[in-house]
């Protein structure tokens, strides 16, 4: 369940967890960062992150954005802050339904700056009781807690008083300023509760990321914490001592607290992750389980939690842009895939992105370069199977751990000039917590169809689709072009390629191959041979794959005795077949041949005219001509 208290509560008695605070960056580049920065840092699985609003509201937009993403599309608990006493009720109503439509079900509700508006709220109280009040029980509440009271309070004893008020009124947990002793948070939890404060605590703990950012800090501090003083003052010249030695401190102090019975952590980040990194590591606070609900990535937003069942197959490895795709989408797909014509799929609007632009790990230096042959694209995508380079396109996140199954067959198949960029191994009743292929609850057994998607040459594409449809029966398959205008298939319905049976359930199938989903997924397909280059030059090479060349995905249904390699190698043997590593010319090019020849050797005049990235393209080759590429000879 998505509340944090919730998720508090269904924990063991002596789990502990740890959550982490962002803030919004100035820039675009810095937003960039901060979105590729929250994907690695779901890797450590914080039971929730928490997004700031900078001094006067003036980053609720883009706080809001950030934190719909990191719910919608990265998958992340978040906690949203809202400050209250410098914004009118009606745009404090317009961020609460945009947090309530987006899936969000957590607030820090605090008051900031003490600028109040005729329409605003003069203490979070007021603004605790108006959430309550306005949205029931939807929202999981947070308010700040100050271990050694607030300053504009009168006594420590008042500060106590306020804050049971805003427990009363509403609040299900507490998150603390800057604990930097362990002694004054256990008395400051004893205190709160004497007085009837049964909430959870959370300790707010801020990593020493720097000498400068450490002295800031103190001023927090009421009590000034004289151990890590005396530690930080004796090395603050050196950087690295300063954060090594920061987080020997913290860490130490996190233990301290865990012996006394704390469970939970919130660590201030500053957007910075090497120190929280360390310290969540150091204390084994990283959850390494591989246990999944679903062979894919769920979005944290309750209602598609909650009801999504089934996915197409063909964004497996981009799983950001798919729950992009279809955030609108208020009907998710469950126990069977019907009609996806019905919740059609929606454009990715510009902020969302960028988050999957930001969190694409694609290998700029090794893919944007200019490849001469099918034989130079090859090698890339030889050496990114074989995580020689990072990333591409086609891959959100690293190939997945099931890959590793069939990674010598992948490479015999992309040698072969059909380059891939999906795939799963063929599975028979393998346990459910099977680390590789494994999903759902224990006790299950999982089932997969091998799957293969590729890009081929047209004449490879015809060669494989004639054995398709005279000696392998049992292989569904669809083949087409960037512009469609060549289409082969067999597949007329939704074919289910992993499936699971588990104690007490019906069967699961949560991933399918549907025909119009394909369709749609083309066309990101085929844009990303093009988009990949962020507005260089694209190679005359790759504008060919891209307007010639045809997606096929193949699955063999027979998940016992069958392989897709049956018929790669089958087709290899053809005298036609067009091998990368033999030269083959595919076409009667001359020497420096115009892009415009190349490409009418498989278009069309209309389709051809029709084609604007070609048409580019073309204007854009005349002036490069001279520089004398090999894409003149044999681009095999």
């Amino acid at each position: 369940m998505p509340r944090i208290d919730d998720k508090i509560r269904e924990r063991e008695e002596d789990e502990c967890f740890f959550s982490v605070e962002f803030f919004p960056p100035k820039t675009d580049a810095g937003v960039a960062n901060l979105y590729d920065r929250l994907e690695r840092m779901s890797l450590l699985k914080p039971l929730f992150i928490a997004v700031t609003w900078g001094s006067q509201a003036s980053t609720a937009e883009l706080s809001t954005d950030i934190c719909i993403a990191a719910t919608n599309i990265l998958g992340q608990e978040t906690l949203m802050h809202i400050t209250c006493s410098n914004i009118a009720e009606c745009s404090i109503d317009k961020y609460l339904q945009a947090a309530h439509d987006k899936g969000i079900q957590n607030l820090f509700c605090l008051r900031g700056d003490p600028q109040h508006l005729e329409d605003g709220f003069e203490h979070a109280i007021d603004f605790v009781k108006y959430v309550r009040k306005k949205w029931g029980n939807y929202f999981c509440i947070a308010v700040a807690g100050y271990p050694e009271g607030h300053a504009e309070c009168n006594s420590y004893e008042q500060d106590l008083q306020y804050l049971k008020e805003k427990v009363d009124a509403g609040a299900d947990i507490i998150i603390t300023q800057l604990v930097y002793d362990a002694d004054v948070f256990l008395k400051y939890v004893k205190d709160c509760r004497d007085i009837g404060i049964t909430v959870p605590i959370i300790p707010g703990i801020m990593p020493i990321h720097s000498y400068n950012q450490y002295r800031k800090m103190l001023q927090y501090c009421k009590t000034e914490p004289t151990e890590l003083i005396d530690l930080i003052e004796s090395i603050k010249n050196d950087d690295d001592a300063v954060k090594a030695a920061g987080v020997t401190y913290i860490v130490k102090l996190i233990r301290e607290l865990q012996r006394n019975g704390v469970r939970g952590f919130h660590l201030f980040s500053l957007n910075l992750e090497w120190c929280i990194t360390r310290i969540v590591d150091e204390l084994g606070l990283v959850d390494e389980s591989i246990h999944r609900e679903f062979p894919w990535r769920q979005s944290a937003n309750p209602s598609r939690l909650q009801s999504e069942e089934v996915r197409p197959i063909f964004w497996a490895n981009r799983p950001k842009s798919y729950m992009a795709r279809t955030m609108r989408w208020d009907d998710f797909p469950n126990g069977r895939w019907g009609d996806s014509r019905s919740p059609a799929f929606g454009e990715v609007d510009h902020h969302h992105r960028n988050v999957i632009l930001a969190t694409t790990r694609v290998d700029v230096a090794t893919f944007v370069q200019s490849p001469d042959t099918i034989a130079d694209l090859v090698a890339v995508f030889v050496n990114y199977l074989n995580g020689k380079i990072t990333g591409l396109p086609w891959f959100e996140q690293p190939l997945a751990l099931e890959s590793s199954l069939i990674l010598d067959k992948l490479v015999k198949i992309n040698k072969l000039g059909c380059l891939t960029i999906n795939s799963q191994p063929s599975v028979n009743g393998v346990p459910s917590d099977d680390a590789n292929v494994g999903w759902g609850p224990k006790g299950g057994y999982v089932y997969q169809k091998e799957y293969m998607e590729f890009f081929c040459s047209p004449n490879n594409a015809e060669i494989l689709r004639t054995l398709l449809t005279s000696k392998f029966p049992f292989i569904s398959y669809m083949m087409t072009n960037r512009s469609a205008s060549v289409q082969y298939s067999n597949v007329d319905s939704p074919v289910a390629v992993t499936w699971g049976v588990f104690p007490g359930r019906e069967i699961q199938q949560p991933t399918v191959v549907d025909p119009f989903s394909f369709r749609i997924w083309k066309d990101e397909a085929f844009d990303l041979w093009v988009t990949a280059y962020h507005g260089r030059r694209v190679p005359r090479l790759v504008h060919i794959v891209h307007e010639t060349w045809l997606l096929v995905t193949l699955v063999q249904n027979d998940y016992i005795n069958g392989d897709l390699w049956d018929i790669f190698g089958k087709a290899a043997e053809h005298d036609k077949w067009q091998h990368p590593s033999k030269g083959v010319d595919i076409s009667p090019m001359k020497k420096r041949a115009s892009l415009s020849d190349i490409l009418a050797e498989y278009l069309d005049a209309d389709e051809l005219l029709a084609s604007e990235t070609a048409k580019d393209a073309i204007s854009d080759q005349s002036d490069d001509d001279s520089a004398g590429d090999s894409a003149g000879n044999s681009i095999w």
